[in-house]
C-alpha cells in the first residue's frame, strides 16, 4: 500500500514537474527569439542568446535538464549559447541531454541526432592563441572561429566535445569521451582524444 501511494504520489509530481518546465522553457523561447516547433523538456534549459543571432530549433527536440531524469545523472542543464549575428540551426527529432552548444559563428545539426550527457559543442577557442593578447581587448576579437555541421543520423557520446570547424558526416558514431577535432567522414566510427578513425560503422 505504501509503495502504491509513493508511486502515486511520484506520478503525479512528474506530471506537475514536466507541464511546467514545458511552459517554462516556452518562455524563454518566446523571450530569446527562438524560433521552434514541438519540444519535450524535462526541466528548463539556459540560454544565453544576443538579440542579432538566428536560432531555430526543429520539430520532435528532446531536451534532459535534471539529474533525477538523466540517465546518467548528470546535474548540468541544457545550455545554449548564441553570439551576436551568430546562428544555431536544429534540426527534427534531436536529442540531447545536460549539454552545451556555444556557437559563435554557426552551429548546424541536422536530422535524427543522439547527443549524450555532458556532450559539449563549441565554433570558437574563445581565446586568442597569442599570450600576448590575453587579458587584453585584444583576446577576442583575435579569437579563431569556425562553423561546425553535424549533419543527419549522428550518435555524440557522453563526455565528447566537437571542437571548431568540424563537419561530422551522417550516419556517424562519436565514441563516449571523444575530443573531436577535424571532420569525420559519413558512415565510420571514431573515438578517443584527439577522436581517430575506429571502423567503418555497418549497422546502416
Amino acid at each position: 500500500m505504501i509503495r502504491f501511494i509513493y508511486r502515486m504520489y511520484d506520478k503525479i509530481c512528474k506530471k506537475i514537474f514536466f507541464h511546467l518546465s514545458h511552459h517554462l522553457t516556452i518562455f524563454y523561447f518566446k523571450n530569446n527569439g527562438v524560433i521552434w516547433k514541438n519540444f519535450t523538456s524535462i526541466g528548463v534549459p539556459l540560454f544565453d542568446i544576443k538579440e542579432s543571432s538566428v536560432v531555430k530549433f526543429g520539430s520532435d527536440l528532446v531536451m534532459v535538464n535534471k539529474d533525477k531524469f538523466a540517465t546518467l545523472g548528470k546535474n548540468n542543464r541544457c545550455k545554449f549559447v548564441v553570439a551576436e549575428n551568430a546562428r544555431l540551426i536544429i534540426g527534427d527529432k534531436v536529442a540531447m541531454s545536460n549539454s552545451t552548444i556555444v556557437a559563435t559563428k554557426e552551429i548546424i545539426l541536422g536530422n535524427n541526432i543522439m547527443i549524450g550527457g555532458g556532450v559539449t559543442i563549441v565554433d570558437s577557442d574563445f581565446h586568442s592563441l597569442n599570450p600576448d593578447y590575453w587579458h587584453t581587448s585584444k583576446d577576442e576579437a583575435n579569437m579563431k572561429c569556425a562553423a561546425v555541421t553535424i549533419r543527419d543520423n549522428v550518435f555524440i557520446g557522453m563526455d565528447s566535445i566537437i571542437l571548431k570547424g568540424v563537419t561530422i558526416g551522417s550516419n556517424s558514431v562519436i565514441a563516449a569521451g571523444s575530443v573531436v577535432s577535424r571532420d569525420i567522414p559519413s558512415n565510420q566510427i571514431w573515438g578517443g582524444n584527439p577522436a581517430k578513425f575506429i571502423r567503418l560503422n555497418n549497422l546502416i
